[in-house]
């Protein structure tokens, strides 16, 4: 049989986040490569009681995609453990390109991403009926560029929702180009640190309160009007909506 790596989405560190798929492979897996920087070492130990496990946080491409080969090879249950979910923001794209290069197939296994995690633990939407019905994923441009269009800034002009990664070392800079953008001082931000993890933290502020908050990384913020919408009722369980179910 062809040598297989699954790729799996770990969440945002709280294990009752993995999917049912996911748990499985941990449990029955021999090796397990993960990233230490963003997953509780402790709390994959017992999820994947009988792999061998490997941080790959101080290694580099090519480290990680031979390691995984090699182990892959051997037998068994191979795990390549991602934070959140595998196809956002990750290094997916590379590592299954150089793995299917070296003959080793790839199952990706999707996560809960932080987003969703923050959304959840605070009880909000990120969507809301005549207010919000779109979200976009994005990040500022520090060290990576992001592609003309795609920036906080640019996507904040289209009043949806704002889910902001990789940014938390620079909650100044974020406010400063959302505001320029021409969103108000009191728009809500829900941010959080570490969710789902020891030493979580959550909490609702505006785009004012944004500037004052501390440089932390892990940090996600969530931007938009949707985060504080209420009484906007959905169309599809109003009396008067007909639809196929229900007439």
């Amino acid at each position: 049989m062809r040598p297989l790596v699954h790729v799996v989405g770990g969440g945002p560190g709280d294990p009752e986040l993995l999917t049912v798929k996911g748990a499985r492979l941990l449990r029955e897996a021999r090796f397990v490569l993960y990233t230490g920087s963003l997953f509780p070492e402790e709390t994959l130990k017992a999820l994947a009681p009988q792999a061998a496990l490997q941080d790959s946080k101080g290694m580099v491409l090519e480290e990680i995609v031979g390691r995984l080969a090699e182990e892959a090879r051997k037998g068994g249950v191979v795990v390549r453990l991602h934070s959140g979910d595998p196809g956002l923001y990750g290094t997916l794209l590379e590592e299954r390109e150089a793995l299917e290069a070296l003959g080793v197939g790839v199952e990706v296994v999707p996560g809960v991403t932080a987003a969703f995690a923050l959304a959840a633990r605070a009880g909000l939407s990120l969507t809301a009926p005549e207010v919000a019905q779109a979200v976009a994923f994005t990040r500022l441009g520090v060290r990576t560029p992001v592609p003309e269009g795609q920036d906080p800034k640019s996507l904040a002009r289209k009043g949806l929702t704002l889910a902001v990664y990789l940014s938390g070392m620079h909650p100044k800079k974020l406010s400063r180009e959302l505001m320029e953008a021409g969103l108000p001082g009191d728009t809500p931000v829900l941010y959080g640190h570490r969710v789902g993890q020891a030493g979580e933290e959550v909490g609702l502020t505006d785009l004012e309160g944004l500037a004052r908050l501390s440089p932390r990384d892990t940090t996600v913020y969530l931007v938009g009007e949707a985060l504080r919408a209420k009484g906007a009722r959905s169309r599809l369980y109003d009396p008067s909506f007909r639809h196929r179910y229900r007439r």
